[in-house]
């Protein structure tokens, strides 16, 4: 398993994460002109990225979400309350939902509170 945690010019913290031995990871909460260090990063781990994750929809950070997504063809997730409400495709997650990437599982928790769809 692997861990990378990056933060952005404005603070906004974003996750890169998954197994090496079976090629697989997530990327979580993809800040805007980010996309090209998730590449590397994939390139270097010789892993694919098989989902891109935001925890929320709020202006509180301009996502690269959709565009990491569009670029390695990987799901653009975001909660499942999110579906109709925004006006492009996403995987909607739901609570309890398990993500696996190789040896390393997701389990999708819904925590709203900073937002309503907040996971």
């Amino acid at each position: 398993m692997f861990f990378k945690q990056r933060s952005s010019a404005d603070g906004t913290l974003s996750y890169f994460y998954g197994c090496g031995g079976k090629g697989s990871a997530v990327a979580v909460d993809v800040v805007a002109g980010d996309e090209a260090w998730f590449v590397e990063e994939a390139q270097k781990a010789a892993v694919r990225i098989a989902f891109v994750i935001d925890t929320h929809v709020h202006a509180d950070h301009v996502s690269g979400g959709r565009a990491l997504a569009a670029q390695v063809g990987a799901p653009y997730c975001l909660h499942e309350s999110d579906v109709g409400k925004v006006h492009f495709p996403i995987r909607g997650l739901r609570d309890g939902e398990v993500l696996e990437t190789g040896n390393v599982i997701t389990k999708v928790l819904h925590t709203p509170g900073h937002t309503p769809d907040s996971i």
